[in-house]
């Protein structure tokens, strides 16, 4: 099957007939559960509890606190690329402080989950409540979260072009609060980890499962090899399922010090109320320019809360500092970003990772600064897009964008919506007095694959049988892996995309690699499969043309069937290819850490089109435009599924989710009756269209599809309720744009 076409999904079959395992799914009779005790405040010192009541409680078999286990903290910047974070490393199970509602204090071990449940409900926690610290008041620094290093503020960066601020004639200033959001994975977190000789066996629904090995190695004194780490099938990643949460080394050292198995399987409230949440940004920016509408410079501020521990969401403001500027050419930027620690859950990396919150702050401005100088929002768009003879492209922060067409993109997204049309029946309406209709444009650049140098590994093998076997360090969530990368080898080596046989995800089965996060998969795992196929059908070629007595560049591979040129009838299958191969003692395999030669920055346009009801405040999408720009597609069905999906997380953000917490830092809505995500059973008014600048940094010309449509869909959401309503005059709206919330901005003039 050649590239660009779509087989059907290889994974699928065993997930829609129920015969998918999960990490609950492979619990045995004997197997611990595991409940922790979680902190009831947002923050308190002298922490005490009495654990000794409820150990003797039906079926607890251990209560252990943070002295039992004899952890070391978590280090603050666990991940390449983390901001450093001296003295505010997380305890795996709180000492003598804690720093959010639902930070783990203790685990209780039982027989049952139920047991375990109970038992964890028992312990009473004595503490002394300190203030609490969001995100307006971390800077100042009068209460302190970790009072060793000094300060909240984990990491300030100064990004400004060399010399002075251009001077303008217009200037547009906004402010953007871009809320906390779950990540609502279908299958929470889940860790299985069983004693096996002098190590441990783990199941964890993990996307980088080799430096997920080595992080509970090095918090357990083991050597990593002792470890072996298996993915089996994941419900959802989405970045939450890329970090080393607290819970995973507390139950591997229970195993350990036990001797059996123990397994968490986090519950939907405990993933909403303290597992690591996304976004948490608030940036304020201002774009000057001149009359005729081209924008002269950008001047952002942004801070984003981590949460309570810097770990992994401390990096996320800098990404969104990385594409500040989005897709405009401008002679002048200045970007001041701040991280700081909040008494609220951790914050991490949450699909986009950064480029949503650059997108809606950067086009929301662009809407500002258009409606200032009595443009229309395209037309200003249109004067200050890099031109796509320009690339590749240095921004003002230094990121590398290595192809595009932005203009392209946006001209096609305005047919497709019909903008005209649209615009008719806008000021019919408004002549009419009815509920206004806004247009909206998510225009957005992204960054794919990861640091700068970053790589993946790959090997494919023939078997002595004509076999061929596949092996990723990419750990798939949901995105296709086997069937993209099956497909990859197949077209290479001319056999049937489901003869491939498959390993991932598996650090006893894969010898190297990294994972999947940042749409870095199929650019890199992707390149290094299709270059190390291309290297077995070298060799294998080498050993055929032994067996045909023929000159190498004379044989045809056709069908999985080496022929001559001119010769019908001479011919041997890659089985007998195999077979002589593995006689003559010939490996015919190879395996690569393929290193990008840069990363990728997909692009697109979105225009969304909304109707607002003026006596609810409720917000209809009537219509909603996708055109992205992934490179080359190699399965348009992947693609297109990758697109949906993240589409309807982005209108989850725009319309619908929030983390709500009070002033004491305590959740209010920690179920789903409380926080809404929408579903797969709701009617959406979309159509999706692609235009095709191949990456010029990887064999495969391909780049990130995963999360395009979570970074263009809340900015043109966004603009087009703001474009209702500017008649109305309202100018100021933030996320998410509940009836609840757009009413009252109405009612409030």
């Amino acid at each position: 099957m050649a590239l660009g076409r779509p087989p059907l999904r290889l994974e699928d079959r065993p997930l829609v007939t129920g015969a998918g395992r999960y990490v609950g799914d492979l619990v045995d009779a004997g197997t611990l559960h595991c409940a922790f005790v979680r902190s009831p405040v947002a923050h308190g010192s002298a922490v005490t509890s009495d654990l000794a009541d409820v150990r003797d409680l039906p079926g607890v078999v251990a209560v252990l606190g943070a002295d039992d286990l004899g952890l070391p903290d978590m280090p603050s910047s666990p991940n390449p690329g983390a901001p450093e974070a001296a003295g505010m490393g997380q305890p795996p199970l709180a000492r003598d402080r804690v720093r959010y509602v639902g930070e783990p204090i203790a685990v209780v071990v039982a027989e049952s989950a139920a047991q375990a449940v109970d038992a964890a409900s028992m312990v009473w926690v004595d503490f002394e409540e300190l203030p609490v610290v969001d995100a307006a008041s971390a800077p100042a620094d009068q209460m302190l979260l970790f009072p060793e290093a000094g300060s909240n503020v984990v990491l300030r960066k100064t990004i400004a072009t060399e010399g002075q601020r251009p001077a303008v004639e217009i200037e547009a200033s906004v402010e953007v609060e871009i809320p906390r959001l779950s990540p609502v994975t279908i299958e929470p977190l889940a860790i299985l980890v069983r004693p096996a000789g002098r190590g441990l066996e783990v199941w964890c629904g993990h996307q980088t499962p080799r430096s997920f090995r080595d992080q509970l190695a090095a918090m357990l004194g083991l050597e990593p090899s002792r470890i072996r780490v298996r993915v089996p099938d994941v419900g959802g990643g989405f970045g939450t399922k890329g970090q080393f949460d607290p819970e995973y080394p507390v139950v591997a050292a229970v195993a350990r010090r036990l001797g059996r198995p123990a397994v968490w399987l986090q519950t939907r409230t405990e993933q909403l109320m303290c597992g690591a949440h996304g976004r948490a940004q608030h940036i304020s920016m201002r774009i000057g320019g001149d009359r005729d509408g081209r924008i002269r410079y950008i001047v952002a501020d942004l801070v984003g809360d981590a949460g309570a521990y810097p770990c992994a969401g401390s990096r996320v403001p800098f990404f969104t500092q990385s594409v500040i500027q989005g897709p405009y050419d401008v002679e002048h930027l200045e970007a001041v970003t701040t991280a700081v620690v909040t008494n609220r859950a951790p914050t991490g990396p949450y699909r986009g990772a950064g480029r949503p919150e650059a997108a809606i702050a950067i086009e929301r401005a662009v809407d500002a600064f258009a409606e200032a100088v009595g443009l229309l929002p395209e037309d200003v768009r249109r004067r200050n897009f890099i031109d796509a003879a320009d690339f590749p492209y240095t921004s003002h922060t230094g990121s590398i964008y290595d192809s595009g067409d932005y203009a392209a993109a946006l001209e096609l997204a305005l047919e497709t919506v019909g903008i005209d049309r649209w615009r008719r029946l806008k000021a019919e309406r408004k002549a009419a007095g009815g509920d206004p209709i806004g247009i909206g444009i998510g225009a957005f650049i992204e960054r794919a694959g990861g640091a700068v140098g970053s790589g993946e590994y790959g090997r494919v093998e023939l078997r002595g049988d004509g076999g061929v076997v596949v092996r990723t360090g990419s750990a798939a969530a949901g995105q296709g892996h086997r069937t993209v990368w099956s497909q990859i080898a197949a077209g290479v080596l001319t056999v049937p995309v489901e003869s491939v046989t498959f390993h991932a995800g598996d650090t006893g089965e894969v010898a190297g690699g990294v994972g999947s996060f940042a749409s870095r998969s199929a650019q890199l795992g992707g390149s290094a499969i299709l270059r190390t196929a291309r290297e077995v059908r070298t060799r294998t070629a080498s050993v055929a043309a032994g067996m045909l007595e023929a000159s190498e560049a004379d044989l045809v591979l056709v069908d999985g069937s080496f022929g001559v040129v001119g010769s019908p009838g001479a011919e041997v299958t890659l089985a007998e290819v195999g077979a002589r191969a593995e006689a003559i003692g010939v490996e015919l395999a190879a395996e690569e850490m393929y290193i990008g030669e840069a990363q990728t920055f997909p692009f697109g346009s979105y225009v969304a089109v909304v109707e607002v009801e003026r006596e609810t405040g409720e917000v209809h999408l009537l219509s909603l435009v996708a055109v992205d720009d992934c490179g080359n597609v190699l399965n348009p069905m992947i693609v297109e599924g990758q697109v949906h999906g993240s589409i309807m997380q982005g209108i989850g953000q725009a319309l619908l989710e929030e983390v709500v917490y009070d002033a004491e830092g305590q959740p209010l809505n920690s179920n789903l009756a409380g926080y809404l995500v929408p579903t797969a059973t709701e009617a959406l008014p979309l159509e999706t269209r692609r235009t095709t600048t191949p990456a010029p940094g990887n064999p495969l010309g391909a780049k990130g599809t995963g999360e395009a449509g979570c970074i263009g869909t809340p900015a043109a959401i966004l603009n087009a309720v703001h474009d209702a309503l500017g008649g109305d005059g309202v100018t100021s709206l933030s996320f998410p744009l509940t009836p609840a919330r757009v009413w009252a901005a109405i009612r409030s003039l």
